[in-house]
């Protein structure tokens, strides 16, 4: 059929419209990693913390194809190619990514409002009030801010939480909610009180919330709070993660908590983690686990725990196994009983659990909780060993040198954490278990009772300061390589990611955090304000304060969470491309959405995304696998804009 004139005026626009875009994609390649299937990251002029059992120091690594295959010294040492996207790090430390061995992450992620995490460094109430006012700037006007455990009265110079007439002044536009621990007490600010008195909530004149009175206003904003608010949050909390360096999590327990109030039946929980990691969107390793309580059995014996992690490996089964962005790693932190028991039949669920080759953490605060359950490890090992199961108790606030021993002798060890930081009291006891030579894995429990960032329970493990500031842990403080080991090398051990993960070292995932500051020598309250200014994970960008933004080229990078006053539509990366790209919208508000993939004739050539999608950043693939070379186009359509772009397939 001979072309209509119109389609030769059309088919002649494209050509030229392909030679300008050519030229301008020769001229003007995007920055950032090399776009090819072997992409090459090398960082140089470092203090590169390797953490390798040598804890050597060297100032360059290699990293090829999301994994480190060269360190060393200089450039000879490491050998880059031509292709190679050299990084000057101009003396920064960098460390092992981090990771949290006990964190209730999906609960702290799955909270109403936007979040308020800079909450967790503020040490006095101005402080808190300019990170405040800092973060109205990134929220639409007369949405909730909020704070969900992650502080305390204590922390704070005053020994205070802030008063309603504080909170208006930082956020004059916005409502405010503060809550401090599992049930309280909370502080709002003025539009926040008009918010729950006219759901009937009752609010004390002073905008505050006395403890345990704090279920009807929880229950009012989650009655608000859908799963595109929860997809929101999960995105604010891996960004907030991203910053700080924590690159890999262990996540314990559901959604429901605060206040004994559970999420709403349409927050999909864990299933936002698992599409996320569909759409290769997560930006922190997620490690899952599978809990039970209670003391009953099925008509066969058998404790709830197992079908309870029998499903929880079905279910990850039939999204396609995970990975090393995700994955199932143990049971716990409670499989039978519950908390403070030590009368439940503890040998016997645990025995089941080793006989399915399972790996198990358990919740253990007291002496006497610890021997219940060392007993009961002990009761299982005679039968069957479980030494390579890594077994763990979890917390210890107190555990005696003799149950140390009992633990060495049967290959168990411990994981700890810093609740007692904001709780103002001693424990756990860092030296005496780093000295007895049992594994040691490191963590938060956030964000109920302790912060989210590592860098204040690094702070805790090294000082024995609480959040007052006073010495709660003489006698009990670690080196700073110390408490790094455990934050790295300890707790990969745990999540069964010792081969892979927790040092710098060639052969392992490139996992790396260039810090803001140099964490072996800042004075020791600095520790706790540490931040990253760049973290790689598996050789991906997933944060970058400004200095690297040209590096910021990964779809997993969000890191940018202000709200857009009109849709965005990012260009596609990488392009050229070969065989799949990935393109990025940004919606301003919730809206519907329609992204379509044309040939130069204008015909269909696939949908990417349709339907109803949040305010945010989305990241979608589009596979060319059986499609001819040449330029394609991409619109995105939504209720209040269209907008289009150009991609170039090469064979």
């Amino acid at each position: 059929m001979t072309p209509t004139t119109t389609q030769k005026t059309f088919v002649n626009c494209w050509h030229t419209l392909l030679l300008i875009f050519l030229t301008s994609v020769l001229l003007h390649p995007k920055p950032g990693i090399s776009q090819g299937a072997t992409a090459e990251l090398v960082l140089i002029n470092g203090k590169i913390l390797t953490m390798d059992n040598d804890e050597s120091l060297v100032s360059a690594v290699k990293i090829v194809a999301g994994r480190i295959v060269a360190v060393g010294d200089s450039l000879t040492d490491i050998d880059p190619s031509p292709q190679a996207q050299i990084i000057d790090l101009n003396g920064r430390t960098v460390t092992p990514g981090l990771i949290d061995s006990h964190i209730h992450y999906f609960r702290d992620s799955h909270v109403p409002g936007y979040l308020f995490s800079d909450i967790e460094t503020a040490f006095t109430i101005p402080d808190l009030l300019e990170a405040l006012t800092k973060r109205t700037e990134s929220v639409p006007a007369g949405e909730f801010i909020t704070a969900f455990g992650r502080l305390r009265a204590e922390q704070f110079a005053e020994n205070r939480l802030p008063t309603l007439a504080e909170l208006d002044g930082a956020a004059p536009n916005h409502p405010v909610y503060l809550h401090v621990s599992f049930n309280g007490p909370a502080v709002t600010n003025s539009l926040g009180k008009t918010f729950f008195e006219a759901r009937g909530v009752s609010v004390n004149e002073s905008g505050t919330f006395n403890m345990g009175q704090t279920a009807s206003a929880v229950q009012a904003l989650f009655d608000d709070y859908n799963n595109e608010d929860a997809l929101r949050t999960v995105r604010e909390y891996m960004q907030f993660s991203a910053s700080l360096g924590l690159t890999t999590i262990q996540n314990f327990s559901g959604c429901s908590g605060f206040a004994g109030i559970p999420v709403g039946p349409d927050v999909l929980c864990e299933g936002n983690y698992y599409d996320l990691w569909q759409k290769r969107e997560l930006r922190v390793r997620v490690r899952t686990a599978a809990g039970a309580t209670g003391v009953n059995t099925d008509p066969n014996g058998i404790y709830q725990i197992v079908p309870s992690t029998e499903a929880a490996l079905q279910e990850l089964q039939n999204l396609g196994g995970g990975d090393s962005w995700l994955a199932f790693t143990t049971t716990g932190e409670f499989v039978v009983g519950g908390f403070g028991d030590t009368g439940a039949p503890f040998a016997d669920a645990y025995l089941q659990i080793a006989e399915r080759g399972w790996s198990l953490r358990q919740h253990s605060i007291s002496n006497g909780e610890n021997d219940a359950h060392i007993s009961a490890f002990e009761a299982v090992n005679a039968t069957l060993p479980i030494a390579d199961l890594r077994w763990a108790l979890e917390h210890v606030f107190s555990i005696t040198g003799n149950d140390m021993n009992r633990l060495k002798d049967i290959g168990a060890g411990v994981t700890v954490q810093n609740q007692q930081y904001l709780l103002g009291r001693s424990g756990p006891p860092y030296r005496d278990l780093v000295d007895s030579g049992i594994p040691v894995g490191a963590g938060t429990d956030a964000s109920a009772i302790s912060p989210l960032t590592p860098w204040v329970s690094l702070y805790h493990m090294v000082s024995g300061r609480v959040a007052s500031g006073a010495v709660a842990n003489a006698g009990q403080q670690i080196t700073r390589l110390e408490a790094l080991r455990l934050y790295t090398t300890g707790s990969a051990w745990y999540t069964f990611d010792d081969q892979d993960l927790g040092s710098i070292e060639v052969g392992k995932l490139a996992d790396l955090v260039v810090l803001s500051d140099d964490y072996l020598t800042v004075p020791e309250e600095e520790i706790r304000t540490l931040s990253s200014v760049l973290t790689i994970i598996g050789g991906e960008v997933v944060h970058a304060a400004e200095e690297y933004a040209d590096l910021l080229t990964s779809v997993r990078d969000l890191s940018s969470l202000v709200i857009p006053e009109t849709p965005v539509l990012t260009q596609n990366y990488p392009n050229p491309f070969n065989p799949a790209t990935q393109i990025q919208f940004d919606l301003p508000a919730a809206s519907e959405v329609r992204l379509t993939v044309f040939d130069l004739l204008g015909r269909q050539v696939q949908v990417l995304a349709e339907g109803h999608y949040p305010a945010g950043l989305h990241a979608v693939t589009f596979d060319a696998t059986d499609l001819a070379s040449g330029l394609y186009l991409y619109e995105l359509k939504t209720q209040t804009a269209r907008l289009v772009g150009k991609m170039l397939l090469t064979r």
